[in-house]
């Protein structure tokens, strides 16, 4: 469910998912994946390099990419252009992670990474990709 602002008259279109094997060949099926759900965005190309990466650290960096892993990928639409994509990984690889600083948690769900893109926005927005166990961003 989308909690973006829409516009009044008009609901907010459903989001899209899909769930991807956690092997590297699965990274050219989310750059598609992204391409047609994004066809005339104008950030698109913005779009699908960042979930590309989102979705090579839930692969390389999380248990997703283990023997029989996976993540997914929801990507959210409002009518206003602003898009919110997010790729829910299966969590650390380590039994306790650790970080260096537990001051930097937000409340974005374990697991989880996303990336919010507005057309006007100089740069892409992340919310929480480095911050709680079993999720990474570089």
């Amino acid at each position: 469910m989308s909690l973006h602002a829409a516009h009044p008259l008009q609901p907010t279109p459903p989001a899209r998912a899909r769930w991807f094997p956690g092997h590297p060949e699965s990274l050219s099926e989310v750059r598609r994946f992204i391409a047609e759900e994004l066809p005339d965005h104008p950030r698109q190309d913005d779009a699908i390099l960042l979930t590309s990466e989102l979705a090579t650290n839930a692969v390389e960096h999380t248990r997703s990419g283990q023997q029989d892993g996976g993540f997914l990928v929801v990507v959210e639409r409002t009518y206003t252009e602003v898009v919110r994509i997010t790729v829910h990984d299966s969590g650390s690889r380590q039994e306790t992670p650790t970080w260096p600083n537990p001051e930097l948690t937000t409340n974005t769900a374990e697991g989880s990474s996303s990336l919010t893109l507005s057309p006007t926005a100089g740069e892409a927005a992340t919310d929480g990709t480095a911050e709680k166990p079993g999720s990474r961003s570089e």
